[in-house]
């Protein structure tokens, strides 16, 4: 099935708030001050759309299976974040799919020689799916919960 990374449209948004479903995992995915439950007319501003583009990943139906952001944070350096794979198509490989995508999206629009992004260190299926993608772990950038990896793009 063939899969298409798109920028996130208004009809998304409730589709992608849906899966976060509690409290925590909305704190855990979006970070504070994101609301629970993240309603639809909140989104774009709660993830800062317009500085921090968002993208959906669709499956062949068109319906979106993924969401992921990417930012500039120093020059040469893009930060991935807010990664998400929808509940019902977990373990099926959209990860992947959705990060090769995602990284291709941010080497292509910014001048990124690095990327970096930022994973629960309980969160094994993400960090092996992370390391096999090439990025290194740094420990001296990272906290006890959240580590830090990096990879380079060229």
């Amino acid at each position: 099935m063939d899969h298409l990374l798109q920028p996130v449209l208004p009809a998304h948004f409730a589709v992608i708030a849906g899966w976060l479903d509690s409290p925590a995992a909305t704190l855990r995915w979006a970070g504070p001050g994101v609301p629970f439950p993240l309603p639809a007319d909140a989104f774009a501003a709660a993830l800062a759309l317009p500085v921090r583009p968002g993208w959906a990943l669709l499956d062949g139906d068109g319906t979106c299976v993924g969401f992921g952001q990417y930012w500039r944070t120093t020059p040469g350096s893009t930060h991935l974040g807010r990664i998400i794979v929808s509940p019902q198509e977990r373990g099926r490989g959209m990860g992947r799919i959705l990060m090769r995508a995602l990284c291709a999206e941010a080497v292509r629009h910014t001048d990124a020689v690095q990327l970096t992004l930022k994973v629960y260190r309980d969160n094994p299926v993400a960090l092996a799916l992370y390391r096999d993608l090439g990025f290194v772990a740094s420990e001296e950038a990272s906290t006890p919960e959240l580590l830090l990896m990096a990879r380079r793009t060229a």
